[in-house]
């Protein structure tokens, strides 16, 4: 499995780009945000996460290995949740993501039908089935810092403490390191969270009361 590559830009095209390793040339899928990010840096050297699929029917033919690329692990996670709902493949997922892996998941966290339907290729079923499948799981791609580092402000807390196994709170500590939050940030939105008088069962559920605190 090929999961990172480092190379240097050549041409971006619409659905791809070519990435010079010597004595290679690659050609890596990516999504529209993506092309946008990188678009006028032909000449540089870049490195992208990459994911490995086959192109094709296994009774049909011609059988044409692909790899797709993101500018970071985060962009490649949510990629791959993203096409495991039915009727999300790989090219249907890269022309969907057009704008920042943050919108797109708090458009979902916040089942947001009207507005995930007009992204490209996701009709108004389509864009249930991914509300209805994802939703849940979202919520720690929604917590990605933004660029300068800032994050909303936690809410203050409103009771005793509540209880978490202690391999929720780890894991969900891991998980906001991840996406970008420093160590003090993390510890912050956990500690906020953890003020409430829910108890939280699994990471999912801690990470979806940190994103409700977050959420403007």
């Amino acid at each position: 499995m090929i999961t990172r590559i480092r190379g240097v830009l050549g041409a971006v095209e619409e659905e791809c780009l070519t990435l010079v390793v010597e004595p290679f040339e690659l050609e890596v899928l990516i999504p529209e945000h993506t092309r946008r990010q990188v678009q006028g840096k032909a000449g540089e050297p870049i490195t992208l996460h990459t994911s490995f699929y086959i192109e094709g029917q296994a009774m049909g033919g011609r059988m044409t290995p692909r790899l797709v690329g993101f500018l970071s692990t985060i962009d490649r996670q949510f990629f791959e949740t993203f096409c495991s709902v039915d009727g999300v493949g790989v090219k249907k997922a890269l022309r969907a993501m057009v704008r920042p892996v943050r919108e797109i998941a708090r458009t979902i966290q916040e089942q947001d039908v009207k507005t995930l339907s007009t992204f490209p290729g996701i009709g108004e079923a389509t864009a249930e089935r991914i509300v209805a499948k994802l939703r849940r799981k979202v919520g720690i791609y929604a917590l990605i810092v933004n660029p300068d580092g800032s994050t909303s402000e936690p809410a203050p807390s409103n009771g005793e403490p509540a209880r978490a196994a202690p391999d929720v709170v780890s894991d969900a500590y891991a998980a906001l390191l991840a996406v970008g939050h420093s160590d003090a940030q993390a510890r912050a939105l956990i500690d906020h969270a953890l003020a409430g008088r829910k108890k939280f069962k699994s990471v999912n559920d801690l990470i979806e009361a940190i994103y409700q605190r977050e959420k403007p």
